[in-house]
């Protein structure tokens, strides 16, 4: 796990309400899922995972389906 939160801090940490707002709120904004994976801090299928859950709209999220959704 260490070696994940090298390259993503915020691996395995748990959602906040704010944060899922925030990243609704970017993806409706059009950021990828690239974007979304540097800003938060977490690899790109924990953005997908989580876009799906808290059913985001936009660009990141359409492809999260693709990721593995």
């Amino acid at each position: 796990m260490e070696a994940k939160r090298q390259l993503h801090p915020n691996a395995y940490k748990p959602w906040d309400p704010e944060d899922e707002k925030r990243l609704a709120e970017r993806c409706a904004q059009g950021a990828s899922l690239s974007e979304l994976s540097q800003e938060f801090g977490r690899n790109k299928g924990a953005i997908a995972s989580r876009l799906l859950k808290i059913q985001a709209k936009g660009p990141a999220a359409d492809d999260a389906w693709e990721y593995g959704g």
